[in-house]
């Protein structure tokens, strides 16, 4: 599967980071915030931090994916940007949906971060930058 960087240094990235590792075939390389919020020791859950603005120099575009899952604040604001600028820069991002979510080949869209205990029903399509929370069922009509 995909190798990759984890756009953010807060609970969701460590969360993130915890379930790819953990319950998915990607390799996480590294994690990757703006300039202006590099940690001092450059280093997250034993991984790099790089600058998001110099993140191809290091990771190309044609090598490595994102995932972005962000913190609630402004949750779904922020995320959109952080999406968008990836996006941009020309790098893939990758979904995670938990072995233990139920799906029926459902087209799921890029950078959704969906967790354990799901039901997404036949016939259901989940776009792009989604986050399902455990425990929800979400049906077509």
């Amino acid at each position: 599967m995909a190798k990759v960087i984890i756009f953010g240094i807060q609970d969701f990235a460590e969360l993130a980071h915890y379930y790819l590792v953990n319950d998915s075939l990607h390799e996480v390389v590294a994690f990757s915030v703006n300039a202006a919020y590099m940690p001092e020791l450059k280093e997250f859950c034993g991984l790099p931090v790089i600058a998001f603005e110099d993140i191809e120099k290091t990771y190309p575009v044609n090598e490595y994916d994102f995932f972005a899952p962000l913190s609630p604040k402004k949750m779904n604001t922020l995320r959109e940007q952080v999406y968008n600028a990836i996006k941009e820069k020309g790098y893939k991002c990758i979904s995670y949906i938990s072995s233990k979510a139920t799906i029926f080949n459902n087209e799921i869209g890029d950078n959704c971060f969906i967790l354990e205990d799901n039901t997404i029903q036949p016939f259901t399509i989940i776009g792009n930058n989604v986050v399902l929370w455990s425990g929800n069922h979400i049906g077509h009509m």
